[in-house]
């Protein structure tokens, strides 16, 4: 029986190993957008002290940033910290897609006015590269970007919430839709009257 237990749990380990090393690999975020070196060094930032993950890299020329993750958890919490910065892109794990977090839009939802919260805004080619993404959005009348607040705000009749998330992504931006959360001390305005 000792014969035949060294071989399996040899066989076993290698196996269990060959599993963990599987889950490592090469994680690439193609089109991204990195007008300067703001963004560059944002997007390095974005990455920085993230268990398991190493190597990372930010090209700004090719608009790719890059990292090798030692698990699923580093990969969903690198591109997680990425979108939070604002950028977003095509990423892969090795071969396989990499989604971003969902950004809160609601399927087919419509409305005069919609606000895109956590875009990349470090500077005036970042609202230029957003404007100019968002400028050929359906029932589009109006952009108001306030970079400190990172924010994109279109105003309109009957803009579609997916169409304009869409080609700020397209234009390497990450946007989401939630509304900043509130402290204890903020209370929510009561709206007593509706516009028609």
């Amino acid at each position: 029986m000792s014969r035949w237990s060294t071989p399996l749990f040899t066989s076993t380990l290698l196996l269990f190993s060959f599993s963990a090393v599987a889950a490592a690999g090469q994680v690439s975020v193609k089109g991204v957008h990195l007008c300067c070196g703001a963004c560059q060094a944002r997007a390095e930032k974005a990455l920085e002290g993230i268990p398991g993950l190493t190597k990372s890299a930010v090209d700004r020329n090719a608009k790719i940033v890059s990292f090798i993750a030692a698990d699923a958890k580093a990969v969903s919490t690198g591109i997680a910290s990425l979108a939070k910065s604002g950028f977003y892109g095509t990423a892969t794990h090795d071969t396989k897609p990499v989604k971003f977090p969902l950004t809160g839009a609601k399927k087919d939802a419509r409305g005069d006015a919609h606000t895109l919260r956590s875009v990349h805004l470090c500077c005036d080619a970042c609202v230029v590269g957003a404007q100019k993404a968002v400028e050929a959005v359906k029932g589009l009348q109006a952009i108001e970007i306030d970079r400190k607040q990172r924010t994109v705000k279109l105003i309109g009749k009957g803009i579609r919430l997916e169409e304009a998330i869409s080609a700020l992504q397209k234009a390497g931006f990450y946007a989401h839709v939630h509304p900043p959360k509130k402290t204890k001390t903020q209370s929510s305005p009561k709206n007593t009257t509706k516009k028609k």
